[in-house]
């Protein structure tokens, strides 16, 4: 596949993804430069998605959790910090079928760019939801893989080599590696004043040079931390190291969609619940690619989508971006296909994979 238009422009926006915040507002006309940076992003993103269509891609609309829509959380506190950190970095991977490295990835963390696996790059909260809008190769994928980051977490002990034959009747792998992340604890706790907004980085996407709805509250903790390596730096807060770490999980597929050229999709997504996934007890050994455990099972949750409950969520051109806007006049909703029954009747839309004990 090579779609030179398409990928000049997922190479031209990879240029603008980095936090805004990762610059602190302290130089004179910050606020000047930092608005430009923001209405490049805009106008790349609504050329990207605008054109997806035309230029051989498929534009998907999927839903993840909309993380505003609980109340504002107390990033003073550890366990809620942590808490926040792997519920926005956790990513729902499709993979394409047959083009390795195609993939579509859903999730409200920040996602590393790839021209063949773009991400989100737009999206629009209702509710308990956030609709992100992926350009999509054409394909068929497959939910088969998961990341996300766990802070403040040991790596479990390893364990004798299991038997291949039983290690393949399992549902999948979680390979864990070792992070190692800076945590700051404030002498005297931040106390919000309501002028945070004034620092020059803007409001809610703004924040994290993204577009489109749904980002107050992950604003709310890169300023935190913003203001926390300030505070450091003044002696008004401490900093040390802590472990962590970033899981890759694999897994028999749970649902696959297929997209065509030209399409515009809306589709069902899927989110995981914070106790999974179920790890075999003692079945972790190190390899190349880090500490890997078997899993017994894995749960995830299914976010139905449909058309009316998108079409009330905030538009595109709400957000100035009229080119994507005309591009998803004509979208259809499509089911996607899925490999293993609801848990029971009571709980349709919770799904229960195992392997073949």
């Amino acid at each position: 596949m090579t779609f030179p238009l398409t990928l000049a422009r997922i190479s031209l926006i990879a240029l603008f993804a980095p936090t805004l915040a990762l610059a602190q507002p302290v130089e004179p006309h910050f606020s000047v430069r930092a608005a430009a940076l923001v209405e490049r992003h805009r106008v790349n993103v609504d050329g990207l998605l605008g054109n997806a269509r035309q230029e051989g891609m498929a534009l998907l609309v999927i839903p993840t959790l909309n993380l505003d829509a609980q109340s504002r959380r107390d990033f003073n506190d550890d366990a809620t910090r942590d808490s926040f950190v792997r519920q926005r970095s956790t990513f729902m991977h499709w993979n394409h079928n047959s083009q390795e490295g195609y993939v579509i990835s859903a999730g409200a963390g920040d996602h590393k760019l790839n021209p063949t696996d773009p991400g989100p790059q737009f999206q629009t909260a209702r509710g308990k939801l956030l609709y992100q809008v992926i350009p999509v190769w054409p394909g068929k994928y497959r939910l088969n893989r998961i990341t996300y980051h766990q802070p403040r977490t040991q790596l479990p002990d390893t364990a004798p080599p299991q038997n291949a034959m039983y290690r393949l009747k399992k549902i999948g792998l979680a390979t864990l590696n070792r992070t190692v992340d800076r945590e700051f604890k404030m002498i005297t706790p931040q106390v919000e004043t309501g002028e945070e907004d004034n620092d020059g980085l803007g409001k809610g996407c703004e924040v994290m040079l993204r577009s489109g709805g749904g980002c107050d509250e992950a604003a709310r903790e890169v300023r935190w931390r913003l203001n926390s390596e300030i505070a450091f730096s003044a002696g008004q807060a401490e900093a040390a190291p802590a472990p962590g770490i970033r899981a890759e999980l694999l897994f028999s597929p749970i649902a696959s969609i297929k997209l065509e050229a030209g399409e515009a999709v809306l589709t069902d997504g899927f989110t995981m619940p914070v106790d999974q996934p179920v790890m075999t007890p003692a079945s972790c050994q190190d390899t190349s690619l880090g500490r890997t455990c078997t899993m017994d099972s894995l749960t995830l949750t299914r976010l139905p989508a449909s058309l009316d409950d998108f079409r009330q969520a905030p538009g595109a051109a709400s957000f100035n971006l009229p080119m994507l806007n005309a591009a998803l006049r004509d979208l259809t909703y499509r089911a996607p296909t899925l490999y293993y029954k609801p848990v029971s009747e009571a709980e349709p839309n919770v799904f229960w994979a195992v392997g073949n004990n």
